[in-house]
């Protein structure tokens, strides 16, 4: 995942994941990321990449955009959570991770302050998934999206 901003905008690129739970063992994961904006503790954006059909090891090199002034920055978090689609249930969670403000680690607050200390330059940094359980421990963020 890489991370920049750009006149009062933070452009989020999910490059890709490997090695994820496999979700429908008959015909393998079809995982997707959900990106949520969360300022302070009020969900305010959510986006999502496509489905990638049976893999565990997605490719999606796809590029989002929220609008956060320089000001809101501070109070800001990125929850990214992958999803299993498969035939029984739309949404099976497969790993969390949230970066900025409420972040659930110590990898996820270092990518967050490289970010904002480097304007305009992407900041590539793979992470490990993390669980429901644990995300919704150490990061206020994380309980309030879904």
């Amino acid at each position: 995942m890489g991370m920049f901003l750009s006149a009062g905008r933070l452009n989020v690129d999910i490059i890709r994941a490997k090695q994820l739970l496999q979700t429908d063992m008959s015909q393998g994961s079809d995982p997707f990321v959900k990106i949520q904006l969360v300022h302070g503790l009020k969900l305010a954006k959510t986006k999502k990449t496509s489905c990638m059909k049976a893999t565990i090891d997605p490719f999606y090199n796809e590029s989002f955009s929220f609008k956060v002034p320089q000001e809101e920055l501070e109070n800001a978090s990125l929850v990214f959570t992958v999803y299993g689609h498969n035939v029984k249930s739309s949404n099976d969670f497969i790993g969390r991770i949230v970066i900025g403000q409420y972040a659930t680690g110590s990898p996820e607050s270092k990518h967050w302050r490289r970010m904002l200390g480097s304007h305009r330059t992407a900041v590539e940094q793979w992470h490990s998934l993390r669980s429901r359980a644990e995300c919704d421990r150490v990061s206020p963020a994380s309980l309030e999206v879904t």
